[in-house]
């Protein structure tokens, strides 16, 4: 029996240490990734496009000659993405380029992976004039993501979940406020149960068949105790962590989307109805 305590109480432990820094250090996906910012004025707007490359910079580039090359064959305008792409990679900087062939764009942010095969993927948001031959009025843009993130941490800090559901994800936030309830509430009934057992073997009429009885059963809700409100320590911690880096989304609705649905000829393409949580 000591040895299993000693064996969950380690396993509480690497859970308590182990996970949390892993959640942290993953990388932010920026809101722009899911939906494209709304411009501050009728003279340009958003476009984002992804360039993949052996480095960061030569994604980077590709990823910018795309953006050239988009908004060239909007406004009509001639280009080629090839020699932009050498352009850049010879240093020339994005913005002497766009005023040689008279297409505006502002580069706003950039987001980058690391692919399976080492090479990178880098996905760029710029600004870029709605129409030819006209000097778009570029906007900062606007980045209140950082404050709703430290205020949804706030809120979760005093009701995991409540972050979450500040963004929307009002499933992901209840799932988490029921988890930690339940586990909460497993600590605190197997403590409670605990307690019994611990007074019946403090008995002196007990027979020495119930006191060993007890004893066991309270070593194996005292593990459980230390079990639950480990886990739940974890889930506090992992609450946190996605109300901060979660990105916002709009209430939870069901929506048909494209599904496939198994036949016996196969498959067979169908809608299928979905929650967005």
């Amino acid at each position: 029996m000591r040895q299993a305590n000693k064996t969950a109480r380690l396993i509480a432990f690497l859970l308590l240490w182990c996970l949390p820094p892993c959640l942290c250090f993953g990388q932010r996906v920026p809101s722009w990734m899911n939906e494209l910012p709304t411009p501050g004025n009728d003279t340009y707007l958003y476009v984002r496009e992804s360039g993949e490359g052996a480095t960061v910079d030569e994604a980077l580039n590709r990823a910018i000659a795309r953006v050239m090359q988009t908004t060239a064959n909007r406004i009509g305008q001639p280009f080629d993405s090839q020699i932009v792409y050498n352009q850049l990679t010879s240093g020339e900087a994005c913005e002497a380029i766009s005023r040689q062939y008279n297409i505006p764009i502002n580069k706003v942010d950039q987001y980058q992976q690391r692919l399976r095969d080492k090479r990178y993927r880098v996905y760029v948001l710029c600004q870029v004039a709605l129409q030819g031959n006209v000097q778009p009025v570029w906007e900062e843009l606007r980045r209140s993501g950082e404050s709703n993130n430290w205020t949804a941490l706030a809120k979760s800090a005093i009701l995991p979940g409540l972050g979450q559901m500040g963004k929307g994800r009002v499933g992901s936030g209840v799932a988490t406020l029921v988890g930690e309830v339940a586990l909460a509430g497993a600590g605190v009934g197997s403590y409670l149960l605990a307690q019994e057992e611990l007074s019946t073997m403090r008995n002196s009429t007990v027979s020495y068949d119930d006191f060993t009885s007890a004893q066991q059963r309270y070593n194996t809700l005292r593990s459980a105790n230390r079990i639950a409100w480990g886990a739940a320590g974890v889930l506090y911690l992992y609450n946190l962590v996605r109300a901060f880096t979660i990105q916002p989304r709009g209430s939870a609705t069901l929506s048909f989307e494209p599904s496939v649905m198994p036949s016996p000829y196969g498959a067979t393409p169908a809608m299928g109805l979905a929650y967005h949580f």
